[in-house]
């Protein structure tokens, strides 16, 4: 068992290394590219290690923990990322949103907010379906694609004069850039599979968690947290960046739920788990419910946005919801009453933002396909 505490531990510390390699070299990207190839692999580079995860149980054959850990990565994202956002500005008492007790989003955040309810819906019609097969690949793609065709027609919300911290070590010194790129892949990727195998191995031991549990709460804290806590760093300077660390949730969250689940099915295939032809079942009951679980809490996520803005009491309802997520995970005997719940919540923000008259996102979305036309034009 210590050997594989002492293993875990070692593997998660260089993959949390290579993660802050990769998005310190992603972010100095951003300063000198702005077309399509690179803002995916902007993205890719910024979600590293999830995919390294995934990746590896998918060619392990583990397809079940591989969407544990997407699911997991929705959860952490939707329900901690953006209510910790909103609780630290508020903290940090930056002006406005102490005064408004939230943190007002732009119009052109509808693009994040409606492609995240998108996702949401698919992950949702997945689990009800029960299997995942290469037209649903092909469709998950194309959604990214076109996600981030549009995103990079739009103005940037803030310009910064240079970047910050590490990745100013990588502006105009793309051979540096490359080397480190590929550096912090090897660094993420040979110890993800290590990481996997400590997990499974401490809860087959334990007897005390399921894998499931394990791979959906360890996995994605690793995985996400470290290039996130820039987002928290960031909020206690305005609300602007607050604002952007929120819209940075929503696309981690978009690239998870499309790209990231794109790749495990590929993935499958390549290790010969899987024919291309063939679907992979979702598996058990409990992964089924928690995909649907996943799927609505990132609606319920979207439609906080509804209005343009993103409440205190939004947020800490989400923190509810989180550590209900978590028992959802613990208790699998519990997650249908759960579902009912959510389901309920999401239908009373909805229904609310019409009765009140905030149900914006259809004016803003035309807005902002109007910017992605006129800068494309």
């Amino acid at each position: 068992m210590i050997n594989e505490i002492l293993a875990l531990v070692v593997s998660a510390i260089l993959i949390i290394i290579g993660s802050i390699i990769a998005s310190s070299v992603a972010e100095a990207l951003q300063y000198e590219y702005s077309d399509v190839l690179i803002a995916a692999i902007i993205a890719i580079l910024q979600t590293l290690p999830e995919y390294a995860f995934v990746i590896v149980l998918s060619m392990d054959g583990r397809l079940d923990l591989a969407l544990a850990s997407i699911i997991g990565a929705n959860i952490l994202l939707i329900a901690l990322g953006f209510p910790l956002t909103v609780i630290i500005a508020y903290l940090a008492r930056c002006k406005g949103v102490r005064e408004d007790l939230s943190i007002d989003l732009m119009r052109e955040n509808s693009l994040e907010a409606v492609f995240l309810a998108i996702s949401g819906a698919y992950m949702i019609f997945i689990g009800i379906k029960g299997y995942l097969d290469i037209i649903d690949s092909v469709i998950l793609f194309s959604v990214f694609i076109i996600y981030t065709l549009l995103v990079t027609r739009l103005p940037p919300e803030i310009e910064f004069e240079e970047p910050h911290g590490l990745a100013r070590k990588f502006i105009q010194r793309k051979k540096l850039a490359a080397i480190v790129m590929v550096l912090s892949i090897v660094l993420v990727f040979l110890p993800a599979e290590i990481f996997a195998d400590s997990i499974i191995s401490i809860a087959q031991e334990t007897l005390i968690v399921t894998e499931i549990f394990l791979v959906a709460i360890v996995a994605p804290i690793v995985s996400e947290m470290p290039e996130k806590l820039t987002a928290y760093i960031a909020a206690t300077r305005s609300e602007d960046m607050a604002r952007l660390g929120i819209a940075n949730f929503m696309s981690s969250r978009i690239n998870n739920g499309t790209l990231l689940i794109s790749s495990m099915f590929i993935a499958a295939i390549v290790a010969g788990h899987l024919d291309p032809l063939s679907h992979i079942p979702v598996g058990s009951d409990i992964i089924r419910s928690l995909l649907i679980l996943a799927g609505i809490l990132s609606l319920i996520g979207a439609l906080t946005t509804i209005d343009r803005r993103i409440t205190l009491h939004e947020s800490l309802g989400l923190i509810v919801v989180y550590v209900i997520s978590i028992f959802a995970l613990d208790q699998p005997t519990y997650i249908v009453p759960i579902l009912v719940i959510l389901s309920l919540i999401t239908i009373f923000i909805l229904l609310r933002a019409i009765k009140e008259r905030r149900f914006y996102w259809l004016k803003d979305i035309k807005y902002t396909l109007e910017l992605c036309v006129k800068k494309n034009g």
